[in-house]
C-alpha cells in the first residue's frame, strides 16, 4: 500500500518523546519526512539528538494502521491537518523558533493569511477589563484585521465575541486536541469561531488541557500576530509568558494601563514600565503597525524593546545570570538547570530580555549579557 506524505507527519506525531525541535532538527538533516522512517535508530538520535529509546521507536515504527484512524477520525471531525511543507501553513509561524510540524485546524485556513493582532489578558478579568478586549476587538475587525487569542475564560472570550460581533474572523489556539474543548463552556463561541475564523491546534486528537501545553499554545498565539496586546494581567498571568515569546519571536508588545496598584492591572503596567507600547484604542496599534490596515499580512519587524538594566536584580535574576555564566543555553537546559517550572523560568526570562539582562543568540538559546551581581 502506497503511503501518502500526510501519513508520514501524523506517525511523527505518534513517537513518543519526539517533540517539535527533535522534528524540525531532523528534518533540516534530512529534507524530506519520508526518508526518516527509512534510517537506522543511531543516525537519527545523532541527527535530531534525541534520546536512544526515541530514536528507537521512531525507526521502528510499524503501526500504520494508527495512522489511518488518526485520518479517519479528523475526516469525520472536519479537522485539517497543515503540516511545514504546505501552502497553506501560516508564513508567519515559520519564522519562529520552534515551528510545530503539524498543525490542526477547523474552519477557515484563508484567516492564516490575513493581517492579525492578538488580544490576551486575565482569565479572572474585571468587567471593565473584558468590556475593554470586546470593544477593542471590535473595533479591529471593523478595519479588517483578524484577531487571535485562546478561546480562555475573560479577556480571550470577550476579544473573541466582540470580533465575532463586528462581523469579523477569529483565530482560537487551543492548549489541547480539537476534539476536546476547553473551558467546555465555550463549545458555542468554538462553533462560531470555526464558522467564520479557525480553530487551531498543534496539539494531536484527544491531547487534555494540560497545564505544560498553554506556555507551547501561548508562542502561537504571539507567532500568528503582527502584535500582541496585554489588556488585563497580573504579575504572575500567563500573558506574560506570550509577551515574552512576542518579544523573542520579533512582534510588538501592546499593554494597556490599569489603575495605579491595581493587581489584575500588575502586568500592564510593569510591561509599560519597561517598554511596552501603549494602547488606548484602536489608533494606537494601527499608529504603530500602519501595515495592519494594508489588506496583506504584515512582515512582523523586531521592535526596540531592549530597555536599560534594572536598578536592582530580584534574587531569582541574579540566580539565573549566574547559572548561565558566559555560555548560551536553551530552555530545556535551563530547566534542568534550575529546577523552576516552566511558568516560572518564562517570566524571570522575560524580565531579563526585557530589561536587557539576557538576549537570544539565535537557535533559541538565551545568552547574559550583563553582570549579575548588583
Amino acid at each position: 500500500m502506497q503511503r501518502q506524505t500526510a501519513d508520514y507527519w501524523l506517525a511523527l506525531s505518534l513517537i513518543e518523546g519526539l517533540g517539535p525541535v527533535g522534528v524540525n532538527r531532523l528534518l533540516a538533516a534530512v529534507g524530506q519526512v519520508e526518508e526518516l522512517f527509512f534510517l537506522p535508530a543511531a543516525e537519527l538520535q545523532q541527527m535530531g539528538r534525541l534520546r536512544p529509546e526515541t530514536a528507537a521507536r521512531l525507526a521502528a515504527f510499524a503501526d500504520w494502521e494508527a495512522v489511518t484512524a488518526i485520518k479517519k477520525r479528523l475526516a469525520a471531525l472536519g479537522v485539517d491537518l497543515l503540516v511545514r511543507d504546505d501552502e497553506r501553513y501560516p508564513q508567519n509561524l515559520l519564522n519562529i523558533f520552534d515551528p510545530p510540524p503539524i498543525l490542526y485546524g477547523k474552519g477557515r485556513l484563508e484567516v492564516l493569511a490575513a493581517p492579525a493582532i492578538a488580544i490576551v489578558g486575565s482569565r479572572k478579568a474585571s468587567k471593565r477589563g473584558c468590556q475593554f478586549a470586546f470593544s477593542l476587538a471590535r473595533d479591529l475587525a471593523e478595519r479588517g484585521v483578524v484577531l487571535v487569542s485562546g478561546m480562555a475564560l475573560g479577556i480571550d472570550a470577550a476579544a473573541h465575541a466582540g470580533c465575532l460581533h463586528a462581523g469579523g474572523r477569529t483565530i482560537a489556539v487551543w492548549g489541547s486536541g480539537l476534539d476536546v474543548c476547553y473551558p467546555a463552556r465555550h463549545r458555542e463561541l468554538a462553533a462560531r469561531i470555526a464558522d467564520s475564523g479557525l480553530l487551531l491546534s498543534e496539539f494531536p486528537l484527544g491531547t487534555r488541557p494540560e497545564k505544560q501545553n498553554f506556555p507551547r499554545r501561548n508562542r502561537l498565539i504571539s507567532g500568528l500576530a503582527a502584535g500582541v496586546v496585554v489588556v488585563e494581567a497580573s504579575l504572575k498571568s500567563g500573558s506574560l509568558i506570550t509577551a515574552r515569546c512576542a518579544l523573542e519571536q520579533g512582534r510588538e508588545v501592546f499593554a494597556v494601563p490599569g489603575l495605579p496598584a491595581s493587581p489584575e492591572s500588575g502586568g500592564n503596567n510593569w510591561l509599560l514600565k519597561e517598554g511596552a507600547q501603549l494602547v488606548e484604542s484602536a489608533d494606537d496599534i494601527f499608529a504603530c503597525l500602519p501595515d495592519l490596515a494594508g489588506g496583506e499580512a504584515a512582515v512582523p519587524v523586531i521592535a526596540d524593546f531592549t530597555g536599560e538594566p534594572p536598578a536592582v536584580w530580584t534574587e531569582e535574576q541574579k540566580l539565573l545570570v549566574e547559572l548561565m555564566g558566559s555560555a548560551a543555553y536553551d530552555m530545556d537546559e535551563l530547566l534542568g538547570m534550575t529546577g523552576w517550572s516552566h511558568d516560572r523560568l518564562s517570566r524571570v526570562l522575560l524580565e531579563l530580555e526585557i530589561s536587557g539582562g539576557v538576549w537570544r543568540t539565535g537557535g533559541g538559546r538565551f545568552q547574559a549579557s550583563l553582570p549579575a551581581v548588583r
